[in-house]
């Protein structure tokens, strides 16, 4: 059975991507080359993401019998063989069907030109892309709203960035569908990729390298920057932008003649190209040997010239010059030999800029040609610019945007005359970079109920299973149970792992606590309030008492989100979509944070959720959700709050791990909980919670939700680890990070592979620590005594 995902991908906030790759005669092994290109797409894609891979081998590249191998080979990439991913699934099995049942669709379309032009061949394969998503639309099986992104691969280039997707999307689709830029992959043909480096054509029209002005790299912190043209190996661009190019000369045969044209029409016509520095790709070993690696062929050349400079122009004829002088390209002749027929309307040219403006603006090093010619002293820096306005149109948005909103997020809601004290020191630049991308959320509650008809806010149901329970948050603190401690239990004595990362590291700030709660009562000025939420079933209600015994009763707020509504433990039973089971806990939890904020929102301040298993230091939490960092990060980094703000930056606190050691997908584990402000709970249930993966079933809710709050708002986790660089929020339990060593091969290790610069020994957990995962039963309870005085 064909997943429903691999037909329909996840709607409009999640396009799907169509790849158009054309293997010409200049190519080594044109079928080899092709089929490691197209294997690399599959290992770093979401397979449900795919709309089609065209596949086109130009006139003459094979042969009969090589067509039918490469139809073979192909054939087997696109039945599943080879590493593949599904959502966030890796997997490969030797058949087309796999030992689940799972059939794949075809992705895979090879096409046989007839032409030898690269941009003709292009061409072809994007009436064929745009065939066939109207064909999808037509069927129910892709929105209207949804861009597809065309993506523009040489065969001798692979993907080295994973899940590189969700980049490209953020960069290209924007909210009013008015953006038509494109994205360029940083290539190399070696490992290195040097930061902020482009491509410019110099007068004889030859590809040179460049690098983008300081300018452009200060503004989005190296994230994006403008190049003059395409960088080559792989380029993205929403399908409509491909079509809607005014100019398609369908005679340039190369790929740097078709990339150069490319480049043109979008700076001149269009909004630019953008270089993405975390997406790269690399040039395949022993394949790169392009001709067009040092230019392209005379007559594309000067149909260039012709087309869009004029050869009447000072620059046509300086261009046409050169081009005669130094590589001995005879104009007249060319145009005798019919090369230079059916050249492109210009008059679909009246709309854009003109050359001189690329020149000038854009392509620096030109200019700079240009005006040493004309004898004149060149006073433009040697780079490209990076000013939006100057382009005509927008850099990748989400970069330049988002900084700019958060260099003015202090400003209360626009009310310049309320700014808060200056922080006794600035946020880290890591995390400074963190929240520069999340724009600020206004904190009124907005209503997305419904009317409580359909998953994920149906809401609660009561002891007998009717729905509109709502559960009494406070009823633990109001109530608390007395700690039961057994001697014999807890067993003060024992001197382990455990004991002593708590008596000699590890401890709570009683201190700072009540010296907080002293100025809250003489201020009028009311603490950070806590909403702890657990999440359980109920075969293990058997776990919930001694939470609620030990740290459950010191947060404001308390419900454990369950299978069975039962007030004496405080467990309420929320219905999700799909089963009960383990590899639903995503929909589990879609639901549980959606009945929070449809009912405790605005008596809240934080939000924390955690498993069964969990141990929270509460007071230390709350000290740190009070502390100058976390006030001034949301409030946008610059100045402290007042107290009367209206708008905040989404904060998304937890242990961070790296997915896979991807980079690209930093998420906060699950197993020590997370904790996110008001701004992050109702960005994420309103706002991300009705697009982002709205019916996936999967138990990695902690990489969903990282996932939502990345693709969707731009949020990133926050690094909370202390001054020292100790952790706050801990996986494991206490004696496993006190004799944790890390491995020489980190690969080898899941944990040193997902951590980002952790400590070893009494140095990795910080002297505040907030929580800690995989605490159950008795040693709940040792803990607690541990901490709390009782083994004193």
């Amino acid at each position: 059975m064909i997943e429903h995902y691999e037909l329909t991908g996840y709607g409009p906030s999640h396009p799907r991507a169509a790849f158009i790759l054309v293997a010409t005669q200049d190519l080594s092994d044109p079928v080899e080359s092709m089929q490691k290109s197209i294997a690399s797409i599959l290992e770093t894609t979401d397979r449900n993401r795919i709309l089609v891979i065209c596949a086109v081998f130009q006139q003459n590249v094979l042969t009969q019998e090589e067509q039918e191998a490469v139809n073979q080979a192909l054939l087997k990439l696109d039945g599943g063989v080879g590493t593949h991913w599904h959502g966030t699934t890796q997997h490969t099995h030797s058949n087309a069907i796999d030992s689940d049942g799972h059939s794949h669709g075809h992705k895979i379309k090879t096409i046989f030109s007839d032409s030898t032009s690269v941009s003709s061949s292009r061409k072809d394969a994007a009436t064929y892309i745009k065939f066939l998503s109207e064909e999808h639309e037509q069927h129910k099986l892709k929105a209207k709203e949804e861009q597809i992104i065309t993506i523009l691969m040489r065969p001798d280039s692979i993907i080295t960035t994973s899940h590189w997707i969700d980049t490209v999307s953020h960069a290209l689709i924007s909210k009013d569908g008015t953006t038509q830029n494109a994205i360029s992959f940083a290539s190399s043909s070696t490992e290195t990729i040097n930061e902020g480096e482009t491509k410019s054509i110099n007068l004889e029209l030859k590809p040179i390298k460049s690098h983008a002005s300081n300018d452009a790299m200060t503004l989005t912190q190296g994230q994006s920057y403008p190049s003059p043209i395409l960088e080559g190996s792989v380029t993205a661009m929403t399908l409509e932008t491909f079509h809607n190019l005014p100019v398609k000369d369908l005679y340039l045969d190369s790929h740097f003649g078709s990339d150069l044209e490319l480049s043109l029409n979008l700076w001149m016509c269009a909004d630019g190209i953008d270089i993405v520095s975390s997406l790269k790709a690399q040039t395949t070993l022993g394949v790169l040997q392009h001709k067009d690696k040092a230019g392209m062929m005379p007559s594309s050349m000067v149909r260039l010239v012709n087309v869009w400079m004029g050869k009447e122009s000072f620059i046509g004829k300086k261009v046409l010059e050169l081009l005669e002088g130094n590589l001995g390209v005879n104009v007249g002749q060319l145009e005798k030999d019919g090369k230079l027929k059916e050249l492109p309307d210009k008059s679909l040219l009246n709309h854009c800029r003109t050359f001189e403006w690329f020149a000038k603006e854009v392509n620096v090093a030109l200019e700079k040609e240009l005006k040493q010619i004309k004898g004149e002293v060149s006073e433009k820096k040697p780079a490209v610019v990076s000013d939006g306005q100057k382009r005509g149109g927008h850099l990748a948005p989400g970069f330049e945007q988002h900084l700019k909103d958060a260099k003015n997020a202090f400003m209360n809601g626009g009310d310049s005359n309320a700014l808060g004290q200056l922080p006794s020191k600035p946020l880290s630049e890591t995390n400074k970079q963190i929240i520069s991308t999340a724009k600020m959320v206004d904190l009124k509650y907005v209503d997305v109920t419904n009317g409580h008809t359909e998953d994920p806010h149906r809401g609660a149901m009561d002891e007998n299973g009717v729905f509109g329970y709502v559960h009494d948050a406070t009823a633990l603190r109001k109530n608390p149970p007395p700690f039961k401690f057994v001697k014999e239990q807890v067993n003060c004595d024992k001197n382990d792992g455990d004991k002593k990362m708590l008596t000699q590291k590890v401890s709570i700030d009683f201190a700072a606590d009540q010296a907080a709660n002293h100025i809250a009562e003489t201020s009028g000025k009311p603490r950070a309030k806590i909403f702890c939420l657990v999440y359980t079933i109920e075969k293990f209600h058997d776990r919930i008492p001694a939470i609620r015994e030990t740290w459950g009763q010191k947060c404001d707020g308390f419900m454990v989100g369950s299978t069975k509504t039962d007030p004496a433990l405080g467990t309420v039973n929320i219905p999700h979509e799909g089963p009960e089971e383990y590899n639903n806990i995503w929909q589990k939890v879609r639901s549980m944070w959606s009945y929070i904020y449809d009912n405790y929102y605005e008596d809240y301040d934080w939000f924390h959720i955690g498993g069964d298993d969990l141990f929270l230091l509460v007071e230390n939490l709350r000290l740190y959700l009070e502390s100058e960092e976390i006030q001034l990060a949301a409030n946008g980094g610059e100045r402290l709050p007042t107290g009367k703000e209206t708008q905040q930056v989404p904060l998304f606190l937890g242990r961070r791990f790296k997915e896979q050691g991807n980079w690209d997908r930093i998420f906060n584990s699950g197993g020590s909980g997370y904790t996110m402000n008001k701004a992050a709970l109702k960005a994420l249930v309103v706002d991300a919670f009705p697009t982002c993966m709205p019916h996936l079933h999967t138990f990695a809710e902690d990489v969903m939700v990282a996932q939502c709050f990345r693709n969707k708002l731009k949020v990133f986790p926050f690094d909370t680890k202390d001054e020292t660089g100790a952790e706050r929020y801990m996986p494991f339990a206490p004696k496993h990070h006190l004799n944790y060593r890390i491995p020489k091969d980190v690969n080898s290790d899941w944990y040193a592979n997902y951590s980002i610069d952790i400590k070893e020994g009494l140095d990795h957990c910080s002297d505040h620590s907030v929580a800690f995962h995989y605490i159950k039963g008795d040693l709940m309870n040792r803990m607690y005594a541990i901490l709390y005085g009782h083994c004193a």
